[in-house]
């Protein structure tokens, strides 16, 4: 899909509400600008408030997350800045626990991100030396590595003129073209193809974010997460904030990969401030929310308002001005920016006590050692 093709369907899509009229069988999204909110336990495998949060939802919206006519579900992890700071696999066994009891088989369930490699560092595909043995399976749900090239279509695709970054497709250094042909109209270079099996063969698909901050992006949050890391060729728009601020704007807003992006989630449980957006331990801190919501564009302001806040108490400079994606994304109809038109609503969940801690024992009485030992004069 090329710029101008891009371009109309936005529009098109706006004039209509925000959702094609053909679209029908699409699950309702919640309100914009709604954040339901979690508490977390303190041992939490995240099943109780994964099955709470998603119940509010179906209440909301009036709609049960069963299967429909794909029968399949999609959920977008972020594995990119290593094992420390990915989606927690805790909270995607709890999705897929969730999504099981509402219909889907294990086996529908497809988990998503743009490199094997970092599935693999963070658990989500087996170590190469057992591969064999499980396949391209967690526990059972099938993970799908876009760097495999096997999930994009060579007619779908985000057009941008930006220059390709090499390091990341090995392809298109094949093309031996540089400069203005690399750039022409229809180059490869200007491609970035979006990831078909969530486009086409889910009901819909849940967007797991992680929260770390990012020189480029300010915050590395739920759009990126849905966009920049989930179509090749992404890392040209790195180059500076308004370019990378651009693309996941205008990625965000293609219908199609849009109108079945259903939830979002974000684990508090792990955030990184600074220093991103390689994991870093020693920046990084954690509360116990689990926040969920339609609206993207709200997560990732509540994300940068505690990204900052986190650097106001440490002495670091804060993330200013607010990170351009923010308006454009919320400019296009995918969600609001502005903090006071955000509300979050917080679930009272009862979690189980801690048992306490039983009574000391009495320590273990020994006789009294004989005379002879005593008299022993020790070295």
């Amino acid at each position: 899909m090329d710029r101008l093709g891009l371009c109309c369907c936005v529009v098109l899509a706006l004039l209509l509400g925000g959702v094609p009229g053909w679209a029908i069988d699409l699950p309702p999204k919640a309100p914009l600008g709604l954040v339901w909110e979690a508490n977390l336990a303190g041992q939490t495998d995240y099943q109780r408030e994964v099955e709470a949060l998603l119940v509010r939802y179906e209440e909301v919206t009036g709609h049960a997350l069963v299967p429909g006519e794909r029968a399949q579900v999609g959920l977008k992890v972020n594995t990119r800045s290593g094992p420390g700071m990915s989606t927690p696999p805790g909270l995607v066994r709890a999705l897929m626990a969730a999504l099981a009891a509402r219909g889907y088989a294990h086996d529908a369930i497809l988990i998503v991100d743009d490199s094997a490699h970092n599935l693999r560092a963070a658990g989500f595909l087996p170590a190469l030396s057992r591969s064999g043995k499980s396949g391209k399976r967690f526990e059972g749900a099938r993970v799908l590595a876009l760097d495999s090239d096997a999930h994009y279509d060579p007619d779908w695709f985000y057009d941008s003129p930006l220059p390709s970054a090499f390091q990341q497709d090995s392809r298109l250094m094949l093309e031996g073209s540089s400069g203005r042909d690399a750039l022409a109209e229809g180059a490869e270079a200007r491609k970035s193809y979006l990831p078909l099996p969530l486009l086409f063969e889910v009901d819909f698909w849940i967007n797991l974010a992680a929260a770390v901050d990012d020189p480029a992006l300010g915050i590395d949050g739920v759009l990126a997460n849905a966009t920049l890391w989930n179509v090749s060729n992404s890392r040209r728009f790195l180059v500076n904030q308004a370019t990378a601020s651009a693309a996941v704007a205008e990625i965000a807003a293609i219908p199609e990969l849009a109108e079945r992006m259903v939830l979002n989630f974000v684990s508090l449980e792990a955030y990184q401030f600074i220093g991103g957006p390689r994991f870093n331990a020693i920046y990084t801190r954690s509360e116990p929310r689990l926040w969920m919501s339609s609206d993207p564009v709200a997560l990732d302001r509540l994300l940068y308002d505690r990204v900052n806040t986190m650097r106001r108490l440490e002495g670091f400079p804060e993330i200013d001005p607010l990170p351009k994606q923010l308006p454009f994304a919320a400019s296009l109809g995918l969600g609001l920016h502005e903090r006071s038109r955000i509300r979050i609503d917080a679930l009272a969940l009862q979690h189980p006590q801690p048992e306490a801690p039983r009574e000391p024992r009495e320590p273990p009485r020994f006789e009294e050692a004989p005379d002879w030992l005593k008299r022993i004069t020790p070295w």
